[in-house]
């Protein structure tokens, strides 16, 4: 009887440590990497939950894409990538005739490059650093800078001629800055040549303007906007 409860003893702690090994070694394990793969798809969760939202706002701006584009044309049309100079001369023609004033002369001056804004030195870098090659900048300033092209314009005509040319150059389709502005009596210079007789009433006045138009240097090519696709219905 003593021989029979030994076995049975025996029997029942091999039982235990057989389950406690498959507990240790089988269970155990499967439960972490089951812990391990719950925490990696909550983390999975949330990342898709900041992409969907940044998604919905990229949609949102979307909607507004053509506007935007819109006033990009604009701008760049009042700034072209080059001087076009007779545009602006056809430009001036038009404000000074809807002004009521005389056109005299305009005198554009070369164009002035823009000034890049000096680099800051950089700290030392270790000597097993390799640093690669440098792109060399664009020829005439950084792409999309803005260069400056002085202009001297004069015209002729009473002061609310005058006034209102000033207010036109504001309008003009092309950006124009008043630097200067003086005034002068005098009758028309192109009349006094031709030798038209002038009287001179005290109206007339010379006005010189100096000015600045701008150009934009280097301007990279307009690229195609593509929208978000929408959200696929569910």
């Amino acid at each position: 009887m003593d021989k029979l409860k030994q076995w049975v003893t025996m029997t029942v702690l091999a039982a235990l440590v057989i389950l406690a090994a498959g507990w240790f070694l089988l269970v155990s394990p499967k439960k972490d990497e089951a812990a391990a793969l719950r925490a990696q798809a909550a983390e999975q969760v949330a990342a898709n939950a900041v992409l969907e939202t940044q998604l919905q706002v990229l949609r949102a701006q979307a909607k507004d894409l053509p506007k935007k584009q819109a006033e990009l044309a604009a701008v760049s049309a009042k700034i072209p990538d080059n001087p076009s100079l007779p545009a602006l001369i056809r430009a001036l023609t038009e404000a000074s005739t809807s002004a009521g004033v005389e056109f005299v002369s305009v005198t554009p001056g070369q164009p002035v490059a823009p000034v890049a804004a000096p680099v800051q030195p950089r700290a030392a870098e270790p000597a097993t650093a390799q640093a690669g090659p440098t792109a060399p900048p664009p020829a005439g300033g950084p792409a999309g800078a803005l260069a400056t092209i002085p202009v001297g314009i004069k015209v002729v005509g009473d002061y609310f001629d005058l006034a209102q040319f000033t207010a036109n150059l504001e309008n003009l389709p092309r950006a124009v800055r008043v630097v200067d502005l003086s005034v002068v009596p005098g009758v028309s210079p192109t009349a006094a040549k031709a030798g038209t007789p002038t009287v001179d009433d005290g109206r007339s006045l010379s006005t010189t303007i100096s000015g600045t138009v701008f150009m934009a240097v280097n301007r990279p090519a307009a690229t195609a906007a593509v929208a978000p696709p929408a959200a696929p219905v569910k």
